[in-house]
């Protein structure tokens, strides 16, 4: 599974386009997405459940939700956008797993047909559409209170691990505070993922460093580190390195903003 660094720390920020014969590996990202096929019809599998998405249908992915697609036959808008542009989605969750499904659009087929148009320039525009869609989401589509299933077990911990990196975890603590066993929910995260607890843990904390880098070209690598929940300084320059394919203060000469 990748954790696609671009889709993050965004202020308004949107992209949209559409695709024909596209498909993506399983990830996941920071960013809410929603998906609607054109013609044809494909398959997008969200927390390890397969949606099958006909044309005139669309799918509304929540951010940290792991996904991959399978449009090989069928063309398809996707759009990607800051959560600050929905933040009544938000409040009308309510905290509750939102469980993704294929979804009619014949009600919002001018918006779609607009919709991969648009730029980030259009803020207020796209958070309008945005609105529209997700409240069709919201109404046709199911939240779950209770984690009964690993998808939303998975989800819990994801949320968790989002909000908490920068603090000394282990998978012990979080298995605890969650009351699950420690190996089953190893397994679990495993299973729906491919990748274990400590690359997940490190993928947020390696995010949150990237950005502190790019915004601070004054600010000491090793008190970036810490702040990004690093204990020591070899491990984060490794994880750095595993996950962006240069070291911290290489990053920083190519994407600093100063």
């Amino acid at each position: 599974m990748e954790y696609h660094n671009e889709n993050f720390n965004g202020e308004y920020d949107f992209r949209s386009r559409i695709h024909q014969g596209w498909t993506v590996a399983e990830h996941l990202h920071e960013y809410s997405e929603f998906l609607y096929c054109v013609g044809g019809e494909g398959c997008v599998t969200v927390n390890g459940r397969e949606i099958l998405l006909k044309a005139g249908q669309f799918v509304w992915i929540p951010p940290n939700y792991t996904h991959r697609l399978h449009f090989e036959a069928a063309q398809v808008v996707c759009a990607v956008f800051s959560n600050d542009l929905i933040p009544l989605f938000f409040r009308a969750a309510r905290g509750r797993y939102f469980c993704p499904s294929a979804t009619e659009a014949e009600e919002l087929a001018d918006v779609m047909a607009d919709f991969y148009r648009l730029t980030k320039e259009d803020f207020l525009t796209v958070s309008g559409y945005l609105n529209l869609i997700c409240a069709k989401a919201a109404k046709e589509e199911a939240f779950a209170s209770e984690a009964h299933t690993d998808s939303i077990l998975y989800q819990k911990i994801i949320t968790y691990l989002s909000q908490h990196y920068a603090e000394d975890l282990s998978l012990a603590e979080v298995a605890k505070r969650f009351g699950y066993n420690e190996k089953y929910l190893s397994h679990a995260l495993h299973t729906l993922t491919g990748i274990h607890f400590r690359q997940l843990l490190a993928h947020y904390r390696v995010s949150e460093a990237r950005k502190l880098l790019e915004k601070d070209p004054q600010k000491d690598i090793t008190a970036i580190a810490a702040e990004c929940g690093f204990s020591a300084q070899n491990t984060f320059h490794r994880a750095f390195r595993s996950i962006t394919g240069m070291t911290p203060s290489a990053y920083r000469k190519l994407y600093c903003r100063s």
